[in-house]
């Protein structure tokens, strides 16, 4: 049994270890994977030039991309689709796909589990297997809420600044703008993640891809209804030719009043949500010191009657 806590033990750190290094060089062997791709189109690498390389690019860094690979072939192509959207609209594209995350939760899981067991059997003599397996699968699914909560922050700030955007949009169009130099100078106005994406849509465009496909990208990069419903009304006015300044006008103004409500529907919920915090915490301060003194002279008195 000693043997096994000591193998546990060196493969929690070696896991520990690799997931460091993927988190502080990551995204530095990402480009310089690309790099030798490149390079390999032109070049052939020798057996000579291969060995100077550090012991961790020869090794420890292709038994992880097998490692990922292979996870990233047994998962299901559903699951696999939705990390994908997720991790669009969470804006992180250039720092994690879906197998990175996906082997982070996994050797996540098995990095606090096996530490849960090793630090209960150094405490208690006997180890916990199922508050090991407990605290691994809580673990596994961290990185999935930290993912699905930056999208949802990004999703708040798109929906925030829409308004905002189209009256600026508005206004420069009816100073005489046309509809995609008004896009590109709002953006410039007001950065942020909206802006972010309507750049990379305007970039798409130049580099000859379809407008409607690349207004489209927004949409599934965002994943915001009132996204979704602007660049429908865009699509929508270039192909019947409508006027853009009124289908712009429209759009602001039904776009400010959705933020007027959502922010009515936040102002109604804040009673219901002060309602937890005033039982656990000032009910109980108010009650010792409104009923302490009374509570202490009935101490008192029945105390003197014995």
């Amino acid at each position: 049994m000693g043997i096994m806590v000591y193998l546990l033990l060196f493969a929690t750190a070696t896991i520990f270890f690799v997931i460091i290094f993927q988190v502080i060089f990551g995204n530095r062997f990402v480009v310089r994977d690309r790099i030798e791709e490149i390079s390999l189109l032109y070049n052939v690498q020798s057996d000579e030039d291969e060995m100077r390389l550090p012991f961790v690019e020869r090794v420890i860094n292709p038994v992880y991309q097998r490692f990922v690979n292979a996870l990233g072939n047994m998962t299901p192509s559903s699951i696999k689709e939705k990390y994908e959207h997720m991790i669009m609209q969470a804006g992180v594209g250039r720092k994690y796909t879906v197998n990175s995350i996906l082997s982070i939760q996994f050797m996540l899981a098995i990095v606090m589990g096996a530490l849960i067991y090793l630090l209960f059997r150094l405490l208690t003599g006997q180890g916990s297997i199922l508050l090991a397996v407990l605290f691994g699968a809580l673990s596994f699914f961290l990185p999935y809420v930290r993912l699905n909560s930056t999208a949802q922050i990004r999703q708040k700030k798109v929906q925030s600044a829409l308004p905002d955007l189209l009256d600026l949009l508005f206004i420069s169009v009816e100073a005489g703008l046309g509809f995609d130099t008004a896009l590109k100078k709002s953006a410039e106005k007001m950065p942020g993640p909206l802006s972010d994406e309507i750049k990379k849509a305007l970039d798409d465009i130049a580099k000859g891809r379809d407008r409607q496909e690349a207004l489209k990208g927004i949409i599934r990069r965002t994943g915001v209804d009132d996204i979704n419903t602007f660049i429908t009304a865009v699509i929508q006015s270039e192909l019947l030719g409508t006027n853009i300044a009124t289908m712009l006008r429209t759009q602001s103004g039904v776009m400010r009043q959705k933020r007027r409500q959502r922010a009515e529907e936040a102002a109604m919920k804040i009673p219901i949500k002060m309602l937890f915090p005033l039982i656990f915490f000032m009910f109980p301060a108010l009650f010792v010191v409104i009923l302490g003194p009374a509570v202490i002279n009935v101490i008192e008195n029945v105390g003197s009657l014995f």
